[in-house]
């Protein structure tokens, strides 16, 4: 058994639940990760009175989460064409 098999034929995104989903030849889906990090990601975007911007933390939270979707499916792309 290999990742690949459980996680399938590409990995998505869902900005609702903040969670990678890996889906299957069958279009079936399998959660593979939440993206965590919400505490030290806001802390990045604290305002000059020391408030949080929300709309800018929850921005990165989801670009987070899409990157880490474009390496897997590049990794899974690269697989797919040595085989």
């Amino acid at each position: 058994m290999k990742v690949t098999d459980f996680i399938g034929v590409k990995a998505t995104y869902d900005e609702r639940g903040q969670t990678i989903w890996g889906v299957s030849k069958e279009g079936l889906y399998q959660k593979i990760a939440d993206v965590r990090g919400w505490g030290a990601i806001r802390k990045m975007f604290l305002t000059p009175d020391g408030l949080v911007n929300e709309d800018k933390a929850s921005s990165f939270q989801d670009e987070l989460g899409k990157f880490i979707v474009d390496a897997i499916n590049e990794k899974l792309q690269r697989e797919a064409n040595n085989e």
